[in-house]
């Protein structure tokens, strides 16, 4: 499965394709806000298994993002947290390389995500979850049209040992719909 519009690529996580990450992944102003750091090759591959792993147990359904205007690969994403009895799966584990973060491809790669969610795998409720601190990531939740649900105090421990907190919002279908047909 691809997903693809002008600006964006979304192509299956493969352990194979994921090798190509290398040359972007190693830098911790990625990973601030996302509860691990990949420094280094064994990080990498951890992270590769991990995701795999997601994917096999059907939990996930990950990508890689090729942005077209670069002609490169520039991050990941996910829908994760799949539940298809209730119609619901959360959009995350996002992240770009540093020369690809404020280009407009979020937006892009948002939509087809989002899209794809509510027409082909059928969900009423997309949910969308960042660090509290992650003002950026916040205000790029919210051009979405997602509402703010609000602060989960606590809500996991960095790989650092830090207790950290999340801000989460939500998007249905209806609203979407509502967004979509203005």
């Amino acid at each position: 499965m691809i997903l693809e519009n002008e600006r964006a690529r979304l192509l299956p996580f493969t352990e194979k394709e994921a090798e190509g990450l290398r040359e972007i992944i190693y830098d911790d102003s990625i990973w601030k806000y996302m509860g691990h750091y990949i420094r280094n090759e064994e990080d990498l591959q951890e992270y590769i298994a991990a995701t795999i792993k997601a994917k096999g147990d059907q939990t996930a359904i990950p990508f890689l993002i090729f942005d077209k205007v670069q002609g490169a690969l520039a991050g990941c994403t996910r829908f994760g947290k799949l539940d298809v009895n209730n119609k619901r799966a959360e959009i995350g584990w996002t992240w770009y390389g540093t020369k690809f973060q404020g280009t407009g491809l979020n937006a892009s790669v948002r939509e087809l995500l989002i899209t794809y969610g509510f027409s082909e795998l059928s969900l009423n409720r997309i949910q969308f979850g960042a660090d509290v601190r992650n003002i950026r990531s916040q205000k790029a939740i919210e051009k979405l049209g997602a509402i703010k649900e609000g602060i989960r105090y606590s809500h996991y421990v960095d790989r650092e040992g830090l207790i950290q907190d999340d801000v989460y919002y939500s998007l249905v279908r209806s609203q979407w719909e509502d967004v979509n047909n203005k």
